[in-house]
């Protein structure tokens, strides 16, 4: 079960930012048997990395449940936690932070999950900041944990 960091596929939800130079992207991918992007999103936001994730989250006021994540897996809600849907279609899902300043991709094909992520800017054209800098290399790691625990509840 080995992630591994890929280039975005051409038809992916998260291109519109990694076409703009102010934006940063990344994209993970790791083999999977699960069937659709359904079970990819429950998957990956009830690995137990991830609840301790909606456990701060739950302190800054956007507290959520298993329930909140089958709603946003089936398409019956259209928020969760701390992001909104910005895009979806049958097999990618793009989610937006209240902020505006993140983004959240999911993808499903067959034999793949891909995880990816992007930054904005502040305003257009404006560097991502001191912060986003200094907090990469923990992303990195954190994205690859990420996939790589639901991963392993997939299997």
């Amino acid at each position: 079960m080995s992630v591994k960091s890929t280039p975005l596929p051409a038809d992916a939800l998260l291109q519109r930012y990694a076409q703009r130079d102010d934006c940063y992207t990344d994209c993970y991918e790791v083999d999977t048997t699960a069937a659709d992007l359904a079970a990819c999103i429950s998957a990956f936001y009830t690995t137990p990395l991830f609840r301790a994730e909606r456990l701060i989250l739950g302190f800054a006021g956007h507290a959520s449940t298993d329930a909140d994540v089958a709603a946003l897996a089936t398409g019956q809600a259209d928020t969760y936690a701390a992001w909104r849907v910005e895009d979806r279609t049958a097999d990618q899902i793009l989610l937006c932070d209240v902020a505006g300043r993140t983004r959240s991709w999911l993808h499903h094909t067959p034999g793949k999950f891909y995880f990816g992520s992007a930054v904005t800017p502040p305003t257009p054209g404006a560097p991502l900041g001191g912060l986003f800098t200094a907090l990469l290399p923990f992303h990195k790691v954190y994205s690859r944990g990420l996939l790589a625990s639901a991963a392993r509840r997939l299997t």
